[in-house]
């Protein structure tokens, strides 16, 4: 048997015209979305402040990588944010609270293939907004979103400690897929295990509605 580069037998995929034209990066909109109890929109420099104190918290700290808390360096991330939407290259969301309108977190499609189809999927939010459902209600918001948009899988890794995004995820309606051990070496050279996640259109078109509350 002949093996390409993948390792398995190889197989010509033909696209149509419509479907070529989803393998080129082209700028993204940010467009706002909400589900009512969370709202996806665009950062905006004012964020700053509420961002700086996010980055603050040692849990966001220990499992993201997010720059130092301050001001500066928040509102040169905002501006990031735009320059990776203009290249197709991510959405970049605030969570924020739909009732009150504060900022409570990231929601990110991110690494996005556009010849594959995919993207992956990130988000932190601020421990006075925890245990509300808003990752779990961003990612879905998100998701529908990239799917309308041509993507056909989101993805995700979580590290086997971090229970509560392994809960988030799952709630969203992502399908854990498997666990790649030793997969890489953390500060204190202690190997670590991810888990991996993964979300198709029918995955988040089975997923239980959310209680309000």
């Amino acid at each position: 048997m002949n093996y390409g580069r993948r390792g398995c037998s190889t197989r010509r995929t033909i696209r149509s015209p419509a479907e070529r034209t989803l393998t080129t990066a082209r700028p993204l909109s940010l467009p706002t979305l909400s589900d009512g109890v969370v709202t996806l929109r665009a950062f905006a420099e004012v964020d700053a402040p509420a961002l700086a104190d996010i980055w603050r918290d040692s849990d966001i700290r220990t499992h993201n990588e997010v720059p130092e808390p301050s001001d500066d360096a928040a509102r040169a991330w905002v501006l990031r944010t735009f320059a990776r939407a203009e290249a197709g290259e991510a959405w970049e969301w605030a969570i924020v609270d739909a009732g009150t309108g504060e900022l409570a977190g990231r929601r990110a499609l991110k690494q996005i293939d556009w010849a594959q189809r995919r993207a992956v999927a990130a988000a932190w939010v601020g421990p006075r907004f925890r245990g509300r459902r808003f990752a779990a209600r961003s990612l879905r918001l998100a998701a529908a979103h990239a799917f309308e948009n041509g993507l056909v899988r989101i993805q995700a890794e979580c590290e086997t400690d971090n229970e509560a995004s392994m809960r988030s995820m799952l709630a969203a309606g992502m399908r854990h897929e498997g666990t790649l051990r030793a997969y890489f070496i953390g500060d204190n050279s202690v190997p670590i295990d991810l888990h991996v996640l993964g979300m198709l259109p029918e995955d988040l078109a089975g997923a239980q509605p959310f209680s309000r509350r």
